[in-house]
């Protein structure tokens, strides 16, 4: 027993139990002893709270995630700025010792060396590796986010940024808006709170609801529930998958608001450079995992359709892969090649549509038949 205690980083652990706990008690505390309160000052801090989380969050899943641990897109130092700032007040460690561990995530997938595992069990992914010496210990390997000024500050002085971030500008808003107290509890304690679980669920949720669509030999799954949850991030075995790729939600329609922030930001001059995988990629990766969920439901009957698949498969993917590439040239294209273009695209949509359906038809005759 004494040998577990040892293990426990006491200042983490009581910090994600207590934290939580102590705003409750003081908000209810507040609200039912004290008369120095209004409505409209719940309202407008609950309000204030709420929008501040959503900035807390995205400037996880925007800054701390796909740009810093994944590099999926570069950004203006302004914009660097911006959310280093403001994910200070998540409380979940500098922006360099976050993204060091979660490349080790990467790296070393639902092995014993994967800081958050979960194969270690759904409370251990989701908080419990936090609360020990060995995960808070892990030594940082980020040399490139070393060497950037901006992202060495915010680890020197990580503590003074999250406390004047986290609780003294709730505070002070809490203030301008009337009632201070408020402002700390409700925009600070109970924000970090409710963030923290956001991003958490990544690391537990995301490893255990869901669907496989593009790769079965990894945990992480997509779901659109947990997309809700973590703006985003739900789509998680795409991720896993494409790891360097800025969007998690491919699809224009898929609930992907990190997605959509940084597109607005390259819009605006402060993002550039962000990387996509090629839909054709994407096709592959999907069209063999049905392939091989296929096999394992369908003994019997793969076989009869294994090669069929296999070569409608190549031949979807070298179509879409063509189809890319005759986009590409039409964006560049002038005068007369621009109708030859389009006239090729325009057939090459039709051709991959066809197959598209004669693999549906394949699929679902073995389906079938076993």
């Amino acid at each position: 027993m004494a040998l577990q205690f040892k293990k426990i980083c006491w200042s983490v652990t009581l910090f994600l139990i207590l934290n939580p706990i102590i705003s409750v008690l003081m908000l209810v505390l507040y609200l039912v002893f004290s008369d120095s309160y209004t409505l409209t000052q719940i309202i407008s801090v609950s309000a204030f709270g709420l929008f501040f989380a959503v900035l807390t969050n995205l400037s996880i899943t925007m800054g701390y995630h796909r740009l810093f641990a994944h590099k999926s897109f570069e950004a203006h130092p302004v914009l660097e700025w911006i959310l280093l700032f403001i994910s200070s007040g998540a409380f979940q460690g500098s922006a360099l010792k976050w993204s060091s561990d979660h490349r080790i995530h990467h790296k070393y997938e639902d092995t014993e060396k994967d800081p958050y595992s979960i194969k270690k069990g759904f409370w251990y992914a989701h908080i419990g590796w936090m609360m020990t010496h060995k995960a808070v210990s892990l030594p940082i390997s980020a040399p490139d986010l070393e060497k950037n000024k901006l992202i060495k500050f915010q680890h020197d002085y990580y503590l003074y940024c999250a406390i004047a971030v986290g609780y003294a500008m709730p505070l002070l808003i809490g203030w301008i808006l009337g009632n201070a107290f408020l402002g700390i509890v409700i925009a600070g304690g109970l924000r970090i709170f409710l963030t923290q679980q956001s991003t958490f669920f990544v690391n537990s949720l995301s490893h255990t609801l869901g669907k496989t669509p593009y790769c079965l030999d990894k945990t992480a799954k997509d779901s659109l529930i947990v997309a809700f949850l973590t703006h985003g991030e739900g789509y998680h075995n795409f991720h896993h998958k494409f790891q360097f790729d800025y969007r998690n939600g491919i699809r224009w329609y898929h609930w992907d608001p990190t997605k959509w922030t940084i597109q607005l930001a390259a819009l605006a001059g402060l993002a550039k450079k962000l990387k996509t995988v090629q839909f054709s990629e994407i096709l592959k990766a999907r069209l063999e995992v049905e392939a091989i969920k296929l096999k394992k439901s369908n003994l019997r009957t793969s076989a009869m359709y294994n090669e069929k698949l296999e070569v409608l498969s190549a031949k979807i993917v070298e179509a879409q892969a063509k189809f890319e590439k005759l986009k590409k040239e039409y964006s560049a294209a002038k005068d007369q090649k621009v109708i030859e273009l389009r006239a090729e695209i325009e057939l090459m949509n039709v051709e991959i549509d066809s197959m598209m359906r004669k693999w549906k038809i394949l699929i679902r005759s073995a389906q079938a038949m076993g």
